[in-house]
């Protein structure tokens, strides 16, 4: 059996509640219009008494003048009795001979196929030497048939609203639920195929649906740049794999094929120098793809930054002078931090190795260190190539080279470099950031709190 459409549900739970307060309604209906219709006839029934008594004239020698007397008044029966209740003159209505006289008091009187409301007035009328009794009859059948009327009214009436609501409550649901078709209708086209850059894209909406359409959006395009950097990322990473595998081949190939043992040893010296490449690669996408899930943990320890970066300066040296760059370094002593001691150390490491990879020959190299409130803050400064404003933004992200001069062979990385800092920086609540000038160099800066907010 196939399940109930929300659309369905909300329609019949509105449709339910439009029959029960209609029901509620007709009810009311019901006992207000007994009520009203009934005193309002016996108001009606009053009046006409009393102006019928009003109305009754004598002669000066005693006689009643009964010719201008209407005894039929809006369907109201009068009569006129003597004292005794003798019927002088009128219309009296049937079953009600033995209903007795009592003056200005409603009576409900009649038999099995009629009931009647019955008033009674006990006056004198002026020159008259005696008293009357003026007696007004109304059948309560035309009080239920009015009653009956406007019951049938409702009757007819109801249905209809009922239908309208229904009708109106299905089409006001269906249009509030479009939204949510097209949203099941995107999220299906993305699931069933490879395309990723469908949107729902809602056009003058301004709710809740319109919210929801938008996160799903923002979920897409966030999906979208997810799998096209995993995508990029394992290209780049198989790329990056392929070079040293296919150098681990070619040198055990060539050392099985040479019968000195100087050459086998050249062989494995290159295998083991790959095999060692490798290896960091490795271990570097290893760490990176444990910080994408949180699981790699800070080893957290209160060291001397100063010192720690002194060490990394003269180990950097030796490199820098080889490609006759001069590396300065201004550090400022004494800053203590709570922080990964090792991080830290291979935050200066890329960064300086990047400056010397990339730094001009013959040229300089500034490495700094102060204290600026609660943070300590490092920078690196080298005269070299340069990067373009546009590249800029793209440094920080996985494998990726600015550009062919940036890549050339003898300075050729991983590509992995910088994200490994901006990872080592940001797990520690810090910021990184780079400035640029093509031709003129570049200054990497970044910002780290002295006590790690993960060891607070």
């Amino acid at each position: 059996m196939n399940k109930m459409s929300i659309k369905m549900k909300i329609t019949l739970w509105y449709t339910g509640l439009i029959v029960v307060i209609l029901s509620i309604i007709f009810g009311v209906v019901l006992m207000a219009t007994d009520k009203v219709l009934l005193v309002g006839l016996q108001n009606k029934l009053e009046e006409e008494v009393y102006e019928f008594a009003e109305d009754l004239k004598v002669d000066r020698d005693g006689r009643l003048r009964l010719e201008k007397l209407d005894f039929l008044k809006d369907g109201i029966k009068l009569a006129l009795y003597k004292e005794n209740g003798q019927l002088i003159a009128g219309l009296e209505s049937p079953g009600l001979q033995e209903a007795p006289f009592v003056t200005e008091q409603l009576q409900k009187a009649g038999d099995e196929q009629q009931n009647w409301f019955v008033y009674d007035f006990y006056f004198k009328p002026r020159q008259a030497g005696e008293f009357y009794w003026v007696r007004g009859t109304v059948p309560l059948s035309s009080t239920y048939a009015e009653r009956d009327k406007i019951l049938w009214q409702c009757a007819l009436l109801f249905p209809f609203i009922i239908l309208l609501a229904a009708g109106g409550g299905y089409w006001i649901t269906k249009k509030a639920f479009r939204p949510v078709t097209r949203i099941t209708e995107a999220a299906a086209h993305i699931s069933k195929g490879s395309d990723l850059s469908k949107r729902i894209e809602l056009e003058g909406a301004d709710d809740e649906i319109d919210t929801l359409a938008q996160t799903f959006d923002g979920m897409f395009a966030r999906l979208e740049e997810a799998f096209e950097a995993e995508r990029q990322f394992t290209d780049d990473a198989s790329h990056e794999l392929r070079t040293p595998t296919s150098v681990i081949i070619a040198q055990a190939e060539c050392g099985l094929q040479q019968p000195d043992a100087a050459s086998k040893q050249q062989a494995l010296e290159g295998v083991l120098q790959q095999a060692k490449k490798m290896s960091k690669l490795v271990n570097q996408l290893l760490q990176l793809a444990r910080a994408d899930w949180h699981k790699e943990a800070l080893h957290l320890e209160r060291f001397d930054l100063s010192e720690l970066t002194e060490i990394v300066a003269a180990e950097t040296k030796a490199l820098a002078a080889a490609r006759e760059i001069t590396l300065t370094t201004t550090i400022e002593p004494g800053i203590m931090v709570i922080a990964d001691q090792t991080l830290l150390m291979r935050v200066w490491l890329n960064l300086l190795d990047n400056a010397v990879k990339y730094g001009r020959r013959q040229g300089q190299v500034r490495l700094t260190l102060s204290k600026s409130g609660n943070s300590a803050v490092g920078t690196v400064t080298d005269d070299g190539i340069g990067i373009s404003a546009a590249e800029l933004p793209k440094i920080w992200k996985r494998f990726y080279r600015v550009d062919a001069a940036r890549s050339r062979s003898e300075v050729n990385g991983s590509g992995l470099g910088l994200a490994m800092v901006k990872w080592m920086v940001e797990s520690h609540g810090g910021t990184v950031t780079a400035a640029s000038v093509p031709g003129e160099g570049s200054v990497f800066t970044f910002t780290i709190p002295l006590i790690c907010p993960a060891g607070k």
